[in-house]
């Protein structure tokens, strides 16, 4: 239940509520298995296939993607190819940041073309924010054609606390202060840069513990690699966990002392806005986009990041209990109607 997807949860929600016919094709790692709330994917032939069908039937087509996977790059791709050849409108949702891999790439002509391609082919584009619509719009896009809308909704807070397993329970009690931080295993994600900072904090909070989750099940076994390398003392320090549950997940936010947020390419990072509402403090690297009220510390400098860590420590209660401390629109917008009204309003042009 990563950022997208539980956007993708509740906009197909909130169009369901309205009467509208809505399908999930699920490309995630567990595409292949069936269930009610979505449909599989057994592979390229079966995206392709039922795409075709789907498209076929009068649905009209959404795609998400983002600068940082070729393989999500075709998708969309494919998607828009069809829609256009099939005379059906295609949304596109371009979910991530400023600085990935592949967007923006001025320095390069054929990843420049490659996203004004994808942009063009499009009927109508949502970003997540106004940066990001004026990069798209660089790649020489109608900017009417382009609408932010953030990907965050006080929705995403409703949730029911629950009671965390005996080990979680154990560590908690057990580590004072305590980091929670949603990573992956990609080289964005800083993981050298973070075991530095961790290093170095220990050194004058040697009680500290961190958790680490969001690991998908095809990362998993590189993320236990990586730690089980670790000296014994180290890896007593951190709580490695795979994904969570929406409810376990917002639970175990709550009772950290904060949020430490390490990719500089992220767009409107989902767990920060839940982190700041929930008055949780954020340490985040700096990218020039964070919402006011965290942290930042200097991308990739290792040094910084345990600074700001030592100060969130020393003064969390203060920073908890601030009553004029700064809101971001983002938490205050409804943008799971704003991109339901998105999906289902006339496209450029009509």
């Amino acid at each position: 239940m990563c950022g997208w997807a539980i956007q993708t949860y509740q906009v197909a929600a909130e169009l369901r509520r309205r009467g509208q016919v809505c399908d999930v094709l699920n490309i995630n790692e567990n595409r292949r298995v069936k269930g009610p709330e979505f449909v599989d994917v057994q592979g390229a032939w079966d995206y392709f296939a039922k795409v075709v069908r789907f498209t076929l039937r009068g649905y009209r087509l959404n795609t998400h993607v983002n600068g940082m996977s070729p393989k999500g790059y075709l998708l969309a791709m494919i998607a828009a190819a069809i829609g256009r050849i099939t005379f059906q409108p295609v949304s596109l949702t371009f979910h991530g940041g400023l600085g990935q891999k592949y967007f923006p790439r001025l320095d390069s002509w054929k990843l420049r073309q490659a996203f004004r391609l994808l942009f063009q082919s499009a009927t109508k584009i949502a970003c997540d924010s106004p940066e990001i619509k004026d990069a798209i719009e660089e790649h020489g896009i109608d900017p009417r054609k382009i609408a932010p809308i953030a990907t965050f909704s006080p929705k995403y807070l409703a949730f029911t606390p629950t009671a965390l397993p005996g080990h979680v329970e154990e560590f908690l009690s057990e580590h004072d202060p305590v980091f929670f931080s949603y990573l992956s295993f990609r080289p964005e994600y800083r993981l050298d840069v973070i075991r530095e900072g961790m290093r170095r904090f220990r050194v004058t909070h040697s009680n500290a513990g961190f958790i680490w989750l969001g690991f998908p099940n095809r990362e998993w076994p590189q993320a236990r690699a990586f730690v089980d390398a670790w000296p014994q003392e180290e890896r007593r320090s951190l709580l490695l966990l795979g994904n969570l549950v929406h409810d376990d997940f917002l639970t175990l936010l709550t009772r950290c002392t904060a949020c430490l947020r390490s990719p500089a390419c992220d767009g409107v990072a989902a767990s920060v806005l839940e982190a700041l509402a929930l008055k949780v403090p954020v340490v985040a690297s700096e990218n020039g986009r964070r919402p006011a009220g965290v942290i930042t510390y200097r991308d990739e400098d290792a040094a910084d990041m345990c600074a700001k860590m030592a100060y969130v420590t020393d003064n969390s209660r203060s920073i908890r209990s601030h009553e004029d401390r700064p809101r971001t629109d983002h938490v205050a917008a409804e943008s799971v109607s704003q991109m339901a009204d998105w999906l289902t309003q006339g496209t450029l042009g009509d």
